[in-house]
């Protein structure tokens, strides 16, 4: 068995498909989260990014499943494994590093696009939750699965 070298891994078709529903999902996150801000004038931020990460951990999910792991294992174990994972994951990188910033360190930069302002501190945090995520997707959630794609017991 030929071990893949670091470079063949990143320039894999899956990681590659991973990059790119990533940046889907992504935007998906930074565009609802930017219309809720925008739209509670800049009020219940936390309240805004819960739902956020919600809605585009259900998005990661279908993507992933279909695109880049294709995965046919059974739904229940595999979701819960993933929710679990992912919503771990963006409290620990995305939300954790917006509370320090914002409520510790009083450092809230943005940039406006269009009519919306996108907060410099979900942008860093989003990097690492995007990371943090494909190893956990890999590495935990669809690795459990066997030959005939179902969960290994």
């Amino acid at each position: 068995m030929i071990k893949k070298s670091f470079k063949d891994r990143f320039l894999s078709r899956e990681f590659i498909i991973y990059l790119i529903t990533g940046v889907i999902v992504t935007l998906t996150n930074w565009i609802i989260y930017s219309f809720l801000i925008t739209t509670w004038n800049g009020e219940n931020w936390r309240l805004a990014n819960f739902i956020s990460i919600i809605l585009s951990i259900v998005l990661a999910y279908i993507l992933n499943r279909k695109f880049v792991f294709k995965s046919q294992a059974n739904i229940l174990p595999e979701i819960l494994y993933f929710f679990v994972s992912r919503i771990v994951i963006s409290t620990i990188f995305e939300h954790g590093i917006m509370e320090l910033m914002i409520n510790v360190l009083h450092f809230n930069p943005t940039i406006r696009i269009f009519k919306y302002d996108f907060q410099i501190i979900k942008i860093i945090g989003s990097v690492f939750v995007v990371i943090g995520n494909y190893l956990v997707g890999k590495f935990l959630v669809f690795s459990h699965l066997d030959k005939k794609n179902n969960y290994r017991k």
